[in-house]
């Protein structure tokens, strides 16, 4: 039973979690106000055999791994999506350092939490 409610858990997160990103995407980047936030940079790795998704606060770069979406959580625990253009994704993914580290951005809130758009 435990199996069951796991493998239906995790594809109904993912399929949050890709909607309300999917939202952000088409919502104006100039509606969100331009921000500095302090925090640790969490990367959400796939684990496809067993259909989950791993939390990993990376120790160096993570453009090696699978593809996968970022967040960061602030030093005050609030946790945004980083969204962007390839460019601003792939600066974070090479970036060695994953901690007490500042990403500026614009930040917007949206039903499914906030989004930090990356320049």
């Amino acid at each position: 039973m435990k199996g069951n409610t796991f493998s239906i858990l995790v594809p109904a997160l993912l399929v949050w979690l890709t909607v309300s990103l999917a939202g952000s995407v088409f919502a104006r980047q100039e509606e969100g106000k331009k921000v500095t936030v302090e925090g640790n940079i969490v990367c959400l790795i796939p684990d496809y055999q067993k259909g989950t998704v791993n939390p990993v606060i990376a120790t160096g770069p993570c453009n090696e791994l699978p593809p996968h979406h970022h967040l960061l959580v602030s030093k005050d625990g609030k946790v945004y999506t980083l969204q962007g253009l390839d460019q601003g994704i792939k600066a974070i993914e090479t970036n060695p350092h994953r901690t007490n580290v500042k990403i500026t951005g614009r930040a917007q809130k949206n039903p499914g939490g906030w989004v930090l758009f990356l320049e």
